[in-house]
Formats: C-alpha cells, structure tokens, sequence
C-alpha cells in the first residue's frame, strides 16, 4: 500500500453508517475503499478479512456490488437484490459496499433513496467513487462525504527516492505532480519512466501503441510547461504543437500513429 494512502487509513477514525469516499480527479481510490470495506465487515463478523478479495466474501452482513465489466452501467435491475438485502431483520450489522458509485442512474439511487433514510445506524451503505459531481445531490446531501486528499510531491519524491530506481529529476518532478500514475505497481512506473526517457534522449519515439504515446505526449507537455517561465516565448509555442498534437491523438478519425510518431520527432529535437 502507499504510504499516503496507509496515512490517510491510520487517520480516518469511525466511519459513518451512510459514506461516499471520494478523491480528486484521477486518483484510483479502490485500493483504499476496499481496505476500509474489509476492516468494517472484519469488525461485524469478528473475522479477519484483511488478506480475502472482496468478490470471495461470504459474508451474510455483507453486499458487494460494482458494474459488470461488459456493462456501461449499473442497472436498476441489479439494484432490487441489494436493496432487499438492507431491509432484512438482523441483529448484526449490515453493510452494502458499491465501488463505482458514478456508474449508477439517477433511477437506480431513487430505488435506494428510501432505504437510505429508512434505515438505522446499524445498516452501512458505502459508497466509492472518482467522481463525486455523477452522484445525484439528493444521495449527497444525506451521506456522509469524506475525501481522500492528493499526496504532496514531496511524500510522493519521499517515497520515490527510498526505491532503489534510477529516475530522472524530471520523472521524478512528473509523478510528484501526478499521483494517478501510481495506480500500477511501482516497479512498472520506473520502467514506464525510463522508457520515456529514452525516447528523449534518443529524441526517438519508437512505440506502436497509442496509449502510450498519448501518455508519452502528455509528459511532453508537463515537461514544457515547467520551461515556460524561463523560455516562455519557444516553450508557448513548442506547448501549442504539444497539445495540439494530444488533441490529434484523441480525435476519432485521427491522423495515423505513423504521422503523429513524426510530429512528435519533431517536437523532440527542439527538447
């Protein structure tokens, strides 16, 4: 687990019985989410759930629910088992944990809404989400909302120069300001981090794939923006072609990734 994330988990205290756990833009909070679901159902089975997956918890106080990959939506339809589940008689605890709480229709949180309020502070209704602005207000005026705070860069440059990795001062200033890299493990960051290098070293892009130089490019335009003080006029216009070029790659009848690759070349040897 990394270390803001461990803080932030040392720090919460109790959880309220109806919480949205929310992060800024971009920061993966399962990992988080799920560490927090797994201490509460551990709590009201008298169980240790710390090393189990969510999905293979058998717990009859616990519901988990999350969007079936093939699926762009959570439907109503698989909202009438868990709300169900909330109304049972039981003298234990109850918790219903849905990890993608941006991925449920105004319909579906109506089909919840009454429960919410219906129910005591023994019925747990957790939710996670990425973003906070796709949860209907009449769900958040009712819940509790606690978010999960953007590291600093100098806890992220902490933990990063305590791994034995060769990063560059610019990897290194670039992860700092962009904590959502690390929803990978770190040993792939510092792989993905020198190959970026390379490339402007090289000032050759090699790749074939355009997730990567999208993301490549992307750091290109970090890069430049940090110049723009000291070079402002050269860095404002190699940022224009930067973006420009980002623009390109995201558009759906795009230019090829042979003619994107040249561009970006281009823009390489003016680094």
């Amino acid at each position: 687990m990394l270390p803001w994330d461990k803080k932030f988990l040392d720090g919460i205290g109790s959880i309220q019985p109806k919480t949205i756990l929310c992060g800024p833009d971009g920061l993966n909070i399962n990992d988080i989410s799920r560490s927090l679901v797994k201490k509460l159902i551990s709590e009201t089975d008298s169980r240790d759930y710390s090393d189990s997956k969510l999905e293979n918890i058998a717990s009859p106080n616990f519901y988990f629910l999350k969007r079936d990959p093939e699926k762009s939506i959570i439907p109503i339809s698989e909202l009438r088992e868990p709300r169900d589940f909330l109304t049972l008689s039981t003298s234990n605890r109850r918790l219903l944990f849905i990890q993608g709480g941006e991925d449920i229709r105004i319909d579906g949180y109506n089909s919840l809404l009454k429960v919410a309020e219906d129910t005591g502070k023994d019925t747990y209704i957790f939710i996670s989400t990425n973003n906070l602005s796709q949860i209907p207000s009449t769900i958040k005026s009712r819940f509790h909302i606690t978010r999960v705070p953007r590291p600093s860069a100098s806890e992220v440059k902490e933990y990063l120069s305590s791994k034995s990795f060769n990063l560059s001062e610019d990897a290194l200033n670039f992860l700092s300001e962009n904590p959502n890299e690390f929803d990978r493990s770190i040993d792939e960051i510092s792989t993905k981090m020198e190959k970026y290098d390379s490339y402007l070293k090289n000032k050759n892009i090699q790749s074939k794939d355009k997730g990567e130089i999208s993301a490549f490019t992307d750091y290109l335009i970090f890069l430049e923006k940090s110049r723009v003080v000291s070079n402002s006029k050269q860095s404002l216009i190699h940022l224009e072609k930067l973006i420009d070029i980002k623009k390109s790659i995201n558009l759906p009848n795009n230019l090829s990734l042979d003619v994107i690759k040249l561009r970006l070349n281009s823009c390489l040897e003016l680094v």
